[in-house]
């Protein structure tokens, strides 16, 4: 999925961005056993400043979901935490 949305830490606005959510498989002898969601957050630098605070902060996506996440590397590579509600 991509589009664009909205970043906050809580309350907090943080920046207008573009996103791609990314969904991975792990597999064990040919059966999904964990699937891995990130998100690359586009431009990198909204978020780049926590990516070494551990700080939870969430994707508003246009379309009324919401992502949690958190930023894995300053390039806007981040993990999702769960999925989209």
């Amino acid at each position: 999925m991509t589009g664009a949305g909205k970043v906050f830490k809580g309350q907090e606005f943080i920046a207008d961005v573009r996103y791609e959510h990314r969904m991975s498989w792990e597999y064990d002898e040919g059966t999904p056993t964990v699937q891995n969601v990130y998100l690359l957050i586009i431009p990198a630098t909204a978020v780049g400043p926590y990516c070494s605070t551990m700080d939870m902060l969430t994707l508003h996506m246009r379309d009324g979901r919401k992502q949690n996440f958190y930023v894995e590397s300053s390039d806007g590579l981040c993990r999702a935490a769960g999925g989209p509600y």
